[in-house]
């Protein structure tokens, strides 16, 4: 649920409903509202916010209504400082889909944020982008996140398709298991077993590789290859994918990234997955080209 400056009225109205009376469902919630609100809460929906303050957590529904702590002790004047609370509030428990790719500790990269997002956040101006950093690090945001399984499974397609239109026949193993410790096998020659990581232009040259992937990496060894697909900014607000949308495709090999790894001592075990990071003269184009393919877009 967005923060619009209208989602953060409507969601105080919701606080003030549920602070003044015991409600015993959504709708006796959401009518004492609008017969709390006035003319804004009459010509507005309430429900759909009501209904998603349940299903995000900040909100819960036993016998009464009752309110998360976040909310739960909200000021009921609808002044700038209580109505960006709730904006934070709401970024913080129901984070949007680009905000691990527009922020990070450095700062925010509004160029990943949809146009149309930035103009109903502008209200949040100038402490937008602080607002969004420490969202950022308070959300636990892991590789497995929606948006990040979106720019992964995109990065595949196009490496399936750019092997394809070289001639090469591949592979797709990393629907069939994980353990294969890479995502797509060409037999050649040579033969090639790929790690593939999409990244935005702002997050190139560092990866999140698992501690089987990097087994693998060193098992495999000159056969196996970490190739970063790179997105251009357009490609995290389209709703379509084109070939116009890659920056560039690089890779890696085991070796290098070898040398990114700590060694294990016997103080510490890798034993999950870390951020890697080789040195900028480890990466190369790869052999191929970018093909001509079209995919569902990063903005969904």
């Amino acid at each position: 649920m967005l923060p619009r400056r209208g989602t953060a009225q409507a969601v105080l109205l919701l606080c003030h409903a549920a602070h003044i009376a015991p409600r015993r469902d959504v709708a006796d919630w959401v009518g004492a509202a609008k017969a709390q609100g006035g003319f804004f809460a009459a010509a507005t929906d309430l429900t759909t916010p009501a209904k998603r303050l349940l299903d995000v957590g900040l909100a819960k529904q036993s016998k009464t209504i009752s309110l998360a702590p976040p909310l739960a002790g909200i000021a009921h004047i609808a002044d700038t400082p209580t109505l960006r609370h709730v904006a934070r509030v709401l970024l913080t428990f129901d984070a949007p889909s680009w905000l691990p790719i527009a922020v990070s500790p450095r700062g925010v990269s509004r160029q990943y944020i949809p146009t149309n997002v930035l103009r109903d956040l502008e209200w949040l101006d100038p402490e937008l982008d602080d607002m969004l950093v420490d969202v950022y690090r308070s959300v636990s945001l892991s590789p497995g996140t929606e948006i990040r399984r979106r720019i992964g499974d995109a990065a595949e397609a196009v490496i399936l398709a750019a092997l394809q239109a070289a001639g090469r026949h591949a592979t797709h193993v990393s629907p069939i298991s994980d353990t294969f410790g890479y995502d797509i096998e060409s037999a050649g020659p040579p033969m090639l077993r790929m790690e593939v990581k999409g990244c935005s232009l702002s997050t190139r040259g560092s990866f999140h590789l698992s501690r089987n992937e990097y087994d693998k990496s060193q098992i495999f060894g000159e056969e196996w290859v970490l190739t970063q697909v790179v997105f251009t900014s357009e490609a995290f607000v389209s709703a379509v994918l084109k070939p116009g949308h890659i920056e560039g495709i690089f890779e890696v090999n085991a070796r290098d990234i070898a040398l990114a790894v700590p060694p294990d001592t016997t103080n510490f075990i890798w034993t999950d997955s870390a951020m890697i990071t080789p040195r900028p003269t480890a990466w190369r184009p790869t052999s191929y080209t970018i093909a001509d393919f079209t995919l569902p877009g990063l903005a969904r």
